[in-house]
């Protein structure tokens, strides 16, 4: 591992694997939202090479943040959802339309057909 010194702590910036420390965000009950620094890892492999970025976070944070997370989620689904169904419509009114279109060029096709027979018959009399 190697190590740069700043002040009073040392910051990791490589992993024992050789590759150089790479910063992610925890998303745990526990410690939601705070950023720390770690081996990323080659197919899935990681060394444990670990270091908190951000000081711990309050109690209070700890209990507020994960309900938070879970109404965002919560929302995000649900626009997700809203959004899948405005797709569906548009794709059946966009069949609607379709049908209308080809209903009224049948509708043409079979009035300049029943003009052409009409003048036949008219012009073999």
């Amino acid at each position: 591992m190697e190590y740069t010194s700043t002040g009073d702590s040392s910051v990791v910036r490589a992993c024992v694997c050789g590759y150089e420390v790479v910063v992610r965000t925890s998303w745990t009950n526990a410690n939601p939202g705070r950023r720390f620094r770690g081996c990323p890892g080659d197919n899935g492999s990681y060394c444990g090479v670990f270091q908190w970025v951000d000081p711990p976070i309050c109690r209070r944070a700890k209990e507020i943040i994960p309900g938070l997370l879970s109404r965002l989620n919560d929302q995000e689904r649900q626009l997700n959802e809203y959004r899948q169904k405005d797709f569906k419509k548009e794709a059946l009114e966009g069949k609607l339309i379709t049908y209308r279109l080809m209903g009224t060029v049948a509708s043409v096709v079979t009035f300049v057909l029943i003009i052409l027979y009409v003048r036949a018959v008219v012009s073999c009399m």
